[in-house]
């Protein structure tokens, strides 16, 4: 029991109890300090929390933007190809106006063309009669042995000027189909764009 007694003795006198409590004293205002500091903590922690899930339910219902962002990527890209093709469209509309200016100039051309036909036929007609006469003529200068008439400077002016208006006239025609052509290709054209739009 002594011996037990000695031991407890030199047991609480190692572990000085009084100091030990003056320590406590010492380590409360630090201890309160730490728990203020974690109340602190856990509070912020509720409110993190708590802004997270309000943050979060709002989130949830909200449908995914990638959907209605491709949608409106291509509206934008419509838009503009219709852009262009409406700038294509007038630009075709004020070439077919044109065009049209220049069908109106070969209709007047065609009438031109009609007239020269017109003269050309007489020229030939008269050109054929010509050298009719001409036949006449010559076998009379042979026969009386004359100098030639002014029938062959009548002959060689008309035949000038008939070789004249076949120029006048082939190029008029050469032109005037290629306006057609031309008219043709764009009216197709025009269409075609109509159509797509």
């Amino acid at each position: 029991m002594a011996a037990n007694a000695g031991s407890m003795f030199q047991y609480w006198k190692r572990l000085d109890l009084q100091q030990l409590q003056d320590l406590r004293k010492q380590i409360t205002p630090l201890l309160k300090g730490f728990q203020t500091e974690i109340d602190a903590l856990c509070k912020r922690s509720k409110e993190s929390e708590a802004a997270f899930l309000s943050v979060y339910k709002r989130l949830i219902d909200v449908p995914d933007p990638v959907s209605a962002l491709e949608a409106a990527q291509q509206l934008q890209l419509t838009v503009r190809k219709m852009h262009d093709v409406e700038t294509e469209n007038q630009k075709l509309h004020e070439k077919l106006q044109e065009y049209d200016r220049d069908s109106a100039q070969v209709k007047g051309h065609e009438v031109t063309i009609k007239a020269l036909q017109e003269k050309l036929e007489e020229f030939e007609r008269l050109f054929q009669k010509q050298q009719g006469l001409k036949t006449e003529d010559d076998e009379e200068e042979e026969e009386a042995e004359h100098p030639p008439s002014n029938y062959a400077d009548k002959d060689g002016e008309l035949q000038e000027r008939l070789n004249s208006e076949e120029i006048k006239l082939q190029t008029l025609q050469t032109a005037l189909e290629k306006t057609q052509a031309e008219l043709q290709e764009l009216k197709a054209k025009y269409e075609e764009e109509s159509r797509t739009k």
